[in-house]
């Protein structure tokens, strides 16, 4: 393209220089041989420069129209969903545009508003991620859900940028389906907030709740207690029965301590045989009562090895025993090892023996 731009303004040059070589001819005072010789052989060459124009240009246009035709086939086949629209009209879409929202043929979403092709649900997703952008921002990335008939939801990314299109001002949007994605990065942020074997919370995700419910204490001036459990003679069924009795265990005493607390209440794996359960918005009384529905109810739920583990429970409160994330673990932890030198199988807060 840019050849055949070059030669043109050459040649633009040169007929702008003939012309003025044929007025300067023009205006002498005689009209002799050699004057009318030069006066047809300029007006010769400038025909036949301006034939070569013209063919220039056809090559020019023919070129152009072959780039478009190649960009179009290009957008048409591309395996990500794009679309150019005008104020929220579609004006164009690729075949995977037409396919990521459900048509079949992309001429289906000719001249819809985005309201017009995405059901309501899908189309206040959209609407919330363009909100937060200026009106004539240049570049834009949205995040936003897509919701199908079926109750599946997908995760979709999109790129937005101004474009010319048929010689207007439009808006190219390039979107693809992240849904894989998502749900590979939500899997892995699961997993490193979950204890792989007993599928609890596991320290990090207990440490960051209990910090939340710190704040939402302070702010609403409410108390709340920590519970230290630790099963007692989990050692001997591990050296006793092996490894897998032992998971087999620790798995069973998950699922009944998460029986044993209130819907508000939070129980985690602390590590080894140790669990916690964060109590919101709780007093002493409310406590006592789910420490000893844990220790009394144990002999039903585990019937396995009732006879050879207890439970020893240590419990702080706060703001009583403390206000900071440190004080309180580290006494309901003390509180902990006072239940086991008590005999096992009880419960005792930091600062008082029940």
């Amino acid at each position: 393209m840019n050849f055949f731009v070059k030669k043109i303004k050459g040649l633009l040059c040169i007929l702008v220089a003939l012309a003025i070589m044929e007025m300067i001819v023009g205006f002498t005072g005689s009209k002799e041989t050699w004057e009318m010789i030069v006066t047809i052989a300029v007006q010769i060459l400038q025909f036949l420069l301006f034939i070569l124009l013209m063919v220039l240009l056809r090559k020019i246009i023919r070129q152009s129209a072959d780039k478009e035709k190649q960009y179009q086939r290009l957008l048409d086949h591309s395996p990500e969903a794009i679309y150019v629209h005008r104020k929220g009209i579609l004006v164009y879409s690729n075949d995977a545009g037409a396919k990521l929202f459900g048509f079949k043929e992309p001429f289906e979403l000719i001249n819809l508003p985005w309201k017009g092709i995405l059901n309501d649900k899908s189309y206040e997703s959209l609407k919330s991620s363009s909100d937060k952008y200026e009106v004539d921002q240049q570049f834009k990335i949205h995040h936003f859900n897509l919701y199908d008939e079926d109750g599946t939801i997908r995760y979709i990314e999109a790129k937005s940028t101004y474009i010319l299109f048929d010689g207007e001002p439009a808006r190219e949007v390039i979107a693809r389906d992240v849904t894989d994605q998502e749900k590979n990065s939500q899997r892995l942020k699961d997993l490193s907030y979950l204890d792989t074997l007993t599928q609890l919370p596991n320290r990090r995700s207990l440490l960051e709740r209990l910090n939340q419910v710190i704040e939402e204490s302070k702010q609403n001036n409410k108390s709340f207690g920590i519970m230290f459990v630790d099963l007692d003679g989990f050692k001997q069924i591990n050296d006793s029965y092996g490894h897998a009795k032992g998971d087999f265990l620790l798995k069973q005493v998950s699922e009944y301590l998460k029986l044993c607390i209130r819907e508000e209440d939070v129980v985690g794996r602390f590590g080894g045989d140790e669990f916690i359960i964060i109590l919101p918005n709780a007093v002493q009384t409310d406590c006592i009562l789910i420490a000893k529905k844990i220790i009394d109810n144990m002999p039903l739920f585990i019937s396995d090895y009732s006879n050879q583990v207890t439970f020893s429970i240590g419990i702080s409160l706060y703001p009583q025993d403390g206000n900071d994330l440190d004080t309180i673990m580290k006494l309901a932890d003390k509180a902990m090892y006072n239940a086991k030198k008590r005999g096992k199988n009880n419960f005792q807060f930091f600062d008082i023996g029940i």
